[in-house]
C-alpha cells in the first residue's frame, strides 16, 4: 500500500498543480500494482486485476465523453483496480466519490462560478425534461476554481482506508 499512496501522493501533486495527471505516473502504478498482485495472488490475481481495470475503464469512460470525468482521473481509478480487490476497490471508489462530492458542495457555497454553473446545468436540465431537446452543454470551463480534482479525494479515501 505504501507504492499506492507513493503513486497518488504524486498524481494529486501534478494534479492540482498542472490540472494534469502525468501518464508516466499512471503507468507506473498500474506495473507496480500488476507486479505486487502476481507476487502476492500469481497469474490468476493479476488476470482479475487486468480484468478489474478495463470494467472500470468502460464504466467511467462515457463519463469523460460527457466531460464529467477527466482521463487522468478514469486512469487513476484503473491504478487502484491494480491494487485493490472486489469490495475493497468499491468502497474506495465510493468513498472517494462521496468526498468529490463534499468539495464541490464546499465549492458551491464558496464560489460564485460554481453556483452560476450549477444554475446554468439546472436550467439544462429543465429545458431538456420539457422540450427533449438537448443542446451541447455551453458551461464556461475557462475558470479552474470550481473544477473538482479527483485524485485528491481518491488519494483521501485510500488512507482512510489504511487507516480503518
Amino acid at each position: 500500500m505504501v507504492v499506492l499512496i507513493g503513486v497518488l501522493i504524486y498524481a494529486a501533486y501534478a494534479d492540482v498543480r498542472r490540472y494534469k495527471i502525468p501518464n508516466l505516473c499512471i503507468l507506473v502504478g498500474m506495473a507496480a500494482g500488476l507486479i505486487m498482485t502476481f507476487v502476492s495472488d500469481s497469474f490468476m490475481g493479476t488476470a482479475a486485476a487486468l480484468v478489474q481495470a478495463a470494467v472500470i475503464f468502460m464504466a467511467f469512460y462515457p463519463f469523460y465523453l460527457l466531460g464529467g470525468l477527466g482521463a487522468g482521473d478514469i486512469k487513476l481509478f484503473m491504478v487502484l483496480g491494480c491494487f485493490l480487490r472486489g469490495e475493497r476497490l468499491i468502497r474506495c471508489l465510493f468513498a472517494a466519490m462521496l468526498i468529490a462530492g463534499a468539495v464541490s458542495v464546499v465549492k458551491m457555497l464558496i464560489f460564485e462560478e460554481s453556483r452560476q454553473r450549477f444554475y446554468y446545468l439546472g436550467r439544462y436540465i429543465r429545458k431538456a425534461a420539457l422540450t427533449g431537446a438537448f443542446d451541447e452543454y455551453e458551461a464556461d470551463l475557462s475558470q479552474k476554481r470550481s473544477t473538482i480534482r479527483l485524485s485528491v479525494p481518491v488519494l483521501v479515501s485510500v488512507i482512510l482506508m489504511q487507516l480503518s
